[in-house]
């Protein structure tokens, strides 16, 4: 029998393990075998391997063990001391690490703001008293909390696509996604290989770092097919967009208010995936501006900033004058209409290849409301692109396009 095991292999494994698809497969294994990670007072994110060896090579240092035995006292304690410091150094720049990644995740300009302002960065002291609305409005239950900062922060368009709506007839665009599987499949590797290990996990409790450790078996090739064929076909599964989205109080603001609060989106993983290789093929469809910068390959942020000051410095050096206006788009992924974007992918190839897919990234979506640690009810959403997603950048710059081009010709008319 064990001999009959081996053969088999993985393919025998991954038989026997309970649910209909690979995700739901992956899904029941991580209930099963890994345990879910609890946030306590003495929760060190900071901490890895790295610092768990030089703990090591400190104590031993103290006791005089390992490589330390053969040294009289006054050696043995002045090495015990030499990696002591290199100890607190290495901690103090984990620690900085740390801080670093929470800020630039929850989206702060000044990420050093929120380091001097997060005594407690998981929040665990913060708790949500009585809020105010926008309207004025007190809010004092959970249930009112909870639709106020919906309504707040979410919105719901009474025209938009609902919830339990049936999928449109698709034979317009069927069947023109232009890639092959295998390719696709391709794509779907290359996505995840790009993707940090770093990240937390979704509200399914599965993060990247799992999906590549069952990568080489045969659950990871499955799961691969899986979202490829997905890709293939235009489709994104109703479960890979369920999300939970934690309310934290922002640095510096009224948390009485529901506006004093920002929501944090936890999204699928698996879903994330099928989102960074359609993110990539928009990129490439033709339909972004030229002066468009940030979330464009080889067009960085910084880059625009170079060639506004190069600009600059030239007029100003032939003793011309400069003018810069700076605007701040206030809640643009919530702005974007899907109506809007999707003309504007009509006028790419590439572009009507994603449209299936791109109808079903913007259909209307549930989540869990969570604050203080505890989901204290369900919302619904169906504005605007979905934050933390990796494709939402991408179509809020073909929307903007539009716009900016417009501007444009606006300004050569005056």
């Amino acid at each position: 029998m064990a001999e009959e095991d081996e053969e088999k292999g993985d393919f025998h494994w991954y038989d026997e393990l309970e649910g209909n698809t690979p995700y739901e497969k992956l899904k029941l294994l991580q209930q099963a075998c890994c345990s879910t990670m609890r946030i306590t007072e003495k929760s060190k994110r900071w901490w890895d391997e790295e610092l768990s060896e030089q703990l090591k090579i400190t104590r031993d240092g103290r006791r005089g063990k390992g490589s330390n035995q053969s040294l009289d006292q006054a050696a043995r304690i002045k090495r015990w001391k030499k990696e002591k410091d290199k100890m607190r150094t290495l901690v103090r720049e984990k620690k900085k690490e740390c801080w670093q990644a929470f800020c630039e995740e929850n989206g702060e300009k000044d990420s050093w703001e929120i380091v001097k302002w997060a005594k407690d960065p998981w929040h665990l002291n913060a708790t949500m008293g009585d809020l105010t609305d926008t309207t004025g409005a007190l809010l004092k239950t959970d249930n009112e909390k909870k639709n106020g900062l919906i309504r707040d922060h979410f919105g719901w368009r009474k025209e938009g696509r609902k919830v339990d709506e049936v999928e449109e007839e698709r034979e317009r665009y069927s069947g023109i996604t232009g890639i092959s599987q295998k390719k696709m499949e391709e794509l779907v590797r290359k996505a995840l290989a790009g993707t940090s290990n770093k990240s937390g996990p979704g509200p399914d409790s599965i993060g990247y770092k799992l999906i590549k450790r069952v990568l080489d078996l045969k659950l990871g090739s499955e799961l691969i097919r899986e979202v490829a064929k997905n890709l293939t076909n235009g489709r994104i599964p109703k479960e890979w967009q369920q999300s939970k989205v934690v309310m934290i109080p922002k640095p510096g603001k009224d948390h009485s208010k529901t506006k004093g609060w920002r929501p944090t989106n936890l999204i699928n993983y698996i879903g994330k995936l099928e989102e960074k290789v359609v993110a990539d093929r928009l990129q490439e469809s033709g339909l972004l501006h030229r002066h468009q910068f940030g979330s464009v390959k080889g067009r960085s942020a910084t880059e625009a900033a170079l060639r506004v000051v190069t600009r600059a410095q030239r007029c100003m050096g032939a003793e011309g004058a400069v003018g810069w206006n700076f605007w701040n788009m206030k809640g643009g992924f919530q702005n974007v209409r899907d109506e809007d974007v999707i003309r504007e992918l009509e006028k790419s190839e590439e572009g009507k290849k994603r449209i299936p897919w791109v109808k079903e990234f913007f259909r209307a979506r549930e989540f869990e409301l969570e604050w203080d640690g505890k989901v204290r009810g369900k919302g619904k959403t169906n504005i605007g692109a979905l934050q933390g997603s990796p494709l939402s950048p991408v179509i809020f710059l073909i929307w903007m396009a539009l716009i900016i081009t417009k501007m444009e010709e606006a300004l050569k008319n005056r």
